[in-house]
């Protein structure tokens, strides 16, 4: 769908909520980057998630990352496609329908990480790998049901985050002459955006929390998910900032707002897809629980309060993890 007028802009510059600008030639390059990037760190992830066979809900919660890589491929394949077949100032967006697309992928697959780390923090408090003196109470029957509460709740919003995300994607091709339904497709994303940025923020006060509170947990753990929720609140953040801005329809194609896109949206993305991916949640942050344990000393012999990779990332010194 090409929109030649005399104002060529007219049509694009009437979508709401723009994310990453719109794709001309510079962004080939960056985007068959993040292509290759994501393509390179797809085979990690799978394997990543065959690890976690056991048990299912754990190799199901990582699914969503090689779901969430896959995603990405077409997003900035889609990206590319649109850069390489742009043309200023008479054809800036030759596809409409693949633009849509895009915004939608770029609106929601980041919220699947946010949905990961709260798997990982929730059984990193719940832990009973370390000594009994290190659990926290979060670790008790007790304190498991109020915890699982809680983490519920985190996911609804999510799960909110997601569903506003793709109402609002339904309606926007109707916004793009329609101020009403633009105006309620932004209200709509910058909720869903709104969502996941407190949810991203309760994951920092959490961690650090745990830092604090119980460094008997590990203390090199709970900083890992510190630092990756720290990168992780940076996407949404970002998000926000460009939905609820109006940019002109200069800035749209400017150098600035690409650059930006691509470091804080594209790079804080994929460092955080790399974290999780680099280390083993089930020895890190006891992910999977007692099953998980178990499968782990199925192959190799495990001594009192974790096994060889446990004591090798993180040493007992005098009854706490570091």
């Amino acid at each position: 769908m090409s929109f030649n007028t005399t104002d060529p802009y007219g049509t694009v510059g009437s979508l709401p909520s723009i994310s990453g600008g719109i794709p001309t030639q510079p962004d080939f390059a960056p985007a068959i980057l993040f292509c290759v990037l994501y393509g390179l760190l797809l085979p990690a992830c799978i394997w990543r998630t065959h690890t976690y066979r056991r048990p299912l809900r754990l190799m199901w919660t990582f699914i969503r990352l090689t779901l969430f890589a896959i995603m990405r491929i077409a997003t900035f394949g889609l990206r590319a496609s649109e850069a390489h077949s742009a043309s200023l100032p008479n054809n800036p967006v030759p596809n409409l329908g693949a633009f849509i697309a895009e915004q939608v992928l770029l609106g929601i697959g980041f919220i699947v990480l946010a949905d990961l780390m709260i798997e990982l923090l929730k059984s990193h408090m719940w832990r009973t790998d370390v000594p009994p003196a290190a659990e926290t109470r979060w670790a008790l029957p007790e304190g498991r049901f109020s915890l699982q509460r809680i983490v519920r709740i985190m996911h609804l919003a999510l799960i909110t985050a997601i569903a506003l995300g793709i109402a609002a994607a339904a309606q926007y091709s109707g916004a793009i002459n329609n101020a009403s339904t633009a105006s309620q497709v932004q209200t709509l994303r910058v909720v869903s955006v709104a969502l996941c940025l407190a949810v991203c923020g309760l994951l920092i006060l959490v961690s650090l929390l745990l830092l604090i509170t119980h460094p008997h947990l590990g203390v090199y753990r709970t900083l890992y998910l510190l630092a990756v929720s720290c990168i992780l609140v940076i996407i949404p953040a970002y998000r926000l900032s460009s939905v609820t801005a109006s940019p002109s329809l200069a800035a749209l194609i400017s150098t600035d707002t690409q650059v930006k896109f691509y470091i804080l949206q594209g790079a804080m993305e994929w460092l955080v897809s790399v974290s999780l991916i680099l280390v083993d949640a089930r020895i890190w942050f006891f992910a999977g629980g007692e099953t998980a344990q178990m499968m782990l000393g199925s192959s190799t012999t495990s001594p009192p309060y974790g096994n060889g990779e446990q004591l090798a990332l993180g040493q007992k010194n005098e009854g706490t993890y570091v």
